[in-house]
């Protein structure tokens, strides 16, 4: 490995950089989703407007990039950001480091958009709600960077991650974002939710140590039929690895990871960490979002 020992001239490396570039590691982010995902960290930004004087300066020194969204909201379309090659390299400290996917660090294809911002949006909630009680996420594989060997034909989730629970207790997910451009009931199309499904499942005989998280944007049919294919492929058996849960339902609030707003065949209201409710409960403190200004 070569270490990287000090950073690009004319730019002075803060611990804030540090966090907004691990974020984005991840999964691209808005400077709103930074300035809102850094109330979890030793310094918070206090404003929408330092977070893009800073976005702007990690910029000009080489270590990201920003695109615009082709979808818009309140306020326009906004930027995403993402690392460069030298910025991947900054934070891994190593100056020989390949990109993670081929596209890692390219502009994001038109009609990908609306699948990024919503698992963007799902990633930064998952770190807020662990952040806000007491749990941490390790282990975590951005889109297509965890290779799951299903015969001739593997599966990329949309991410993986570990939950690591203050007692020691660790749980680990995959995730499938579905925008509904994918059939559901289907088991020859590679992408259908049914044959995904049917895949993880083979994958689970060998190691049945994780659950799929299926988080929808779609409307409540969507939902239920993805439940539905669930109940199908599993029949009777008590253990079932598929959720499903409402993009809008998992954004709603800081207890996402222990509001009953999971599905699975067995369940229509469930958390997604059941046991721990209780135990985790003097972990948890407010968060609050400075002012957009």
């Amino acid at each position: 490995m070569a270490t990287r020992l000090k950073p690009k001239t004319g730019w002075q490396k803060t611990s804030r950089d540090d966090d907004i570039m691990i974020a984005l590691t991840r999964c691209p982010l808005t400077a709103e989703e930074l300035l809102k995902l850094s109330q979890t960290w030793s310094q918070p930004f206090t404003s929408l407007r330092r977070v893009q004087e800073r976005m702007k300066d990690l910029t000009t020194a080489g270590q990201l990039h920003s695109w615009r969204y082709a979808t818009t909201g309140q306020g326009g379309a906004r930027l995403y950001y993402k690392l460069t090659l030298e910025g991947f390299r900054t934070v891994m400290q190593d100056d020989e480091i390949e990109p993670p996917t081929k596209r890692f660090f390219q502009e994001l294809k038109p009609g990908r958009h609306r699948h990024q911002q919503a698992l963007s949006q799902f990633i930064m909630q998952t770190y807020i709600a662990a952040n806000h009680c007491g749990i941490e996420v390790i282990d975590f594989h951005p889109e297509n960077t965890y290779r799951i060997e299903c015969g001739e034909r593997p599966l990329f989730p949309d991410a993986r991650f570990t939950l690591a629970l203050p007692n020691g207790n660790r749980f680990t997910y995959c995730i499938e974002l579905d925008n509904s451009t994918e059939r559901i009931f289907s088991y020859k199309e590679n992408d259908s939710i049914t044959s995904k499904m049917q895949r993880y499942l083979i994958d689970m005989v060998g190691t049945p140590d994780y659950r799929v998280l299926f988080v929808v944007t779609g409307a409540k049919e969507r939902k239920r039929n993805i439940v539905e294919a669930a109940r199908q492929l599993t029949g009777q058996k008590d253990f079932v690895p598929f959720y499903v849960v409402s993009l809008d339902d998992y954004l709603s609030g800081q207890d996402s990871l222990f509001a009953s707003i999971f599905q699975s065949p067995q369940d229509e209201r469930i958390p997604l960490l059941r046991s721990q409710t209780r135990q985790f409960q003097v972990h948890r403190r407010v968060l609050e979002t400075p002012a957009l200004v």
